[in-house]
């Protein structure tokens, strides 16, 4: 009871919804990215390549390169000063009303390949005799990506969905190793661990355990009824 009705506690669920949101955007510029790449464009490669790039690094090594990234006086301030937007400047790992927004970012960018990956290979499996079909029917662009490719890439949103309920509910990493939890940043998991290993009430943690797997069966089976029928319906 104490889990759910204290506020220390409660709060951390809260800062799971920074990440929750990261994972809606990381989803729907992946998808965007995705599609786009999937016609032809110039610098394909490249751009495929870029994307991907973050999810080939570490997690710990990104924590530590966006923790000098942001220091104060670091090499964010200084882009911004060259690029004449001083006033923007704030203490990105340090003030409470901007650190949260900071780490979603961080977990934006290092996350997004990875659902790029998936989308762009679900595509790439549609054949291309639907494409040629829906250009003898003179079918535009955005008609191709509604009736074909949407449709054929419903299973991979439904994975991605749950990995974003997934992910939103146990982050951990990035606030672990940025800011080890402090100014408002501890997340659900994190406070766990804490709450474990640190404060040594080992009961208590193991409730919040328990409430946070509970969490994740009723967030997914939401999931699955609200995607019970694999007959995407447009």
């Amino acid at each position: 009871m104490k889990v759910l009705t204290s506020p220390q506690y409660f709060q951390v669920f809260i800062n799971n919804l920074y990440y929750f949101v990261s994972g809606l955007l990381q989803i729907l510029i992946a998808l965007y990215l995705a599609i786009l790449l999937s016609f032809k464009v110039k610098f394909k490669s490249f751009f495929k390549a870029s994307i991907v790039f973050p999810t080939l690094i570490s997690g710990v090594a990104i924590s530590m390169m966006f923790r000098l990234f942001y220091t104060p006086g670091g090499p964010f301030d200084t882009l911004l000063i060259t690029l004449g937007l001083e006033k923007l400047i704030h203490f990105w790992l340090g003030d409470p009303r901007y650190v949260n927004y900071t780490l979603a970012g961080i977990s934006l960018w290092r996350h997004t390949g990875l659902r790029f990956l998936m989308f762009y290979a679900a595509i790439q499996t549609i054949p291309k005799e639907y494409y040629q079909v829906a250009e003898i029917e003179g079918a535009t662009t955005f008609q191709k990506i509604r009736y074909i490719i949407l449709p054929n890439i419903h299973t991979i949103l439904k994975i991605n969905f749950i990995l974003l309920t997934v992910g939103a509910v146990t982050a951990f990493e990035i606030p672990m190793i940025i800011t080890n939890g402090s100014n408002g940043t501890t997340t659900f998991l994190l406070q766990t661990l804490k709450t474990a290993f640190e404060q040594k009430q080992l009961g208590l943690a193991a409730s919040m355990a328990v409430v946070m797997m509970l969490a994740l069966i009723l967030l997914t089976s939401l999931q699955k009824k609200l995607f019970r029928n694999d007959d995407y319906d447009f």
